[in-house]
């Protein structure tokens, strides 16, 4: 821990979020944020960023002219799966931030936003590497800014590992997960049970479609092979399991033996103690993604984690009651801004921190 240690409580506390009146359910919660909100996006420059395997991703950037020059941070943020940059929470924390003077910047992840990517690899929960890359290029742009990383979902899965198991840069100061599966086979058996199904059919649908287009591409690009043995894994569905289709088409493309191969080397609770970036964990009890046996105990937690369980507030809800119902405020967007404050400001700048910013892209 560095000097933020002194604003910093380790551990697992009850979150004070308290859910408005007419979102009192964990299925309101997680679905009126996507269905109906409606965040104007900010003005935001795009670049195509190169991976080194010579695949690529999206990169949104948002960059407020008085950041410039300034010692305000920079965040990366992680979507969750089959989002985008275009996610309703995304655009909302790239705001907040924006309304501090903060610069954000979006990752889509390989293919999140609907273009095949070029290689057979997408992204999963074990995919830290991908947010190694950015997060180094960042580093490497604006080498005496303070960073912070925010990933939701199974962004915050992957957020979690690469903290974990990653050589993370000086400059980054803390980082944020929030609706986090941290035991990915207990989630993937609790999108079976009742309404939760009706979830787990959506997320499926759109990774088919995904994988079918993949195999589009790949076999445009001339690589027939692989684009046969994804079409010929996707014949075996529909499928209404992600263990089974984890275990038929994810592991096997990405090197594991299996599904249970996948879960069980990067779910990322069993790498929590070996966090060193201060780290805000925000969950609620009431996840319909979420299994409760997943939550880890208080001897699991590094000394740079905390973990915050809400009673409710569904997945990427929480959603609080504003002056009328008509606009309701979001939880996240208040919260995680202030952690990031309060962390920033009992940081203190290695030493050995350059000096200069490259050109923003």
């Amino acid at each position: 821990m560095k000097s933020s240690e002194a604003t910093f409580t380790p551990g697992i506390s009850r979150g004070p979020f308290q859910p408005a009146w007419w979102l009192n359910n964990s299925h309101l919660q997680t679905l009126y944020p996507a269905m109906m909100r409606r965040v104007m996006p900010l003005p935001r420059v795009r670049e195509k960023f190169g991976l080194a395997d010579g695949d690529w991703l999206y990169l949104d950037w948002r960059l407020p002219r008085t950041w410039m020059g300034s010692d305000r941070p920079l965040v990366v943020i992680v979507h969750g799966l089959t989002g985008s940059s275009q996610s309703q929470y995304v655009l909302g924390l790239q705001q907040a931030l924006d309304d501090l003077g903060w610069a954000s910047v979006a990752m889509n992840c390989r293919a999140a936003t609907g273009e095949p990517n070029d290689r057979p690899r997408a992204y999963h929960a074990g995919a830290h590497d991908d947010i190694a890359e950015v997060v180094s290029a960042v580093h490497e742009r604006y080498a005496d800014v303070p960073l912070a990383l925010v990933g939701y979902s199974l962004g915050g899965a992957t957020t979690l590992n690469y903290l974990a198991r990653e050589r993370t840069p000086p400059t980054l100061f803390a980082a944020s997960a929030v609706s986090v599966p941290l035991q990915l086979g207990p989630c993937a058996d609790r999108l079976d049970q009742g309404f939760s199904r009706i979830y787990r059919k959506h997320l499926l649908s759109e990774l088919c479609k995904t994988w079918t287009a993949k195999a589009e591409r790949l076999a445009q690009l001339g690589d027939e092979e692989v684009a046969t043995h994804i079409r010929d894994r996707l014949a075996q569905g529909p499928f209404t399991s992600f263990r089974v289709f984890d275990d038929v088409l994810m592991a096997g493309i990405h090197g594991f033996r299996n599904g249970e191969d996948y879960y069980t080397r990067c779910s990322p609770r069993q790498s929590l103690a070996s966090i060193r970036t201060p780290v805000l964990v925000l969950q609620a009890a009431d996840d319909p993604f979420l299994a409760p046996e997943s939550m880890p105990t208080t001897r699991e937690l590094s000394p740079a984690v905390h973990l915050e369980i809400s009673p409710r507030g569904g997945h990427v809800g929480f959603i609080e009651a504003g002056e009328n119902w008509r606009e309701p405020r979001y939880y996240l967007e208040r919260r995680i801004p202030h952690f990031l404050q309060t962390m920033l400001a009992g940081w203190q700048r290695p030493a050995n921190a350059q000096n200069g910013r490259r050109a923003a892209p």
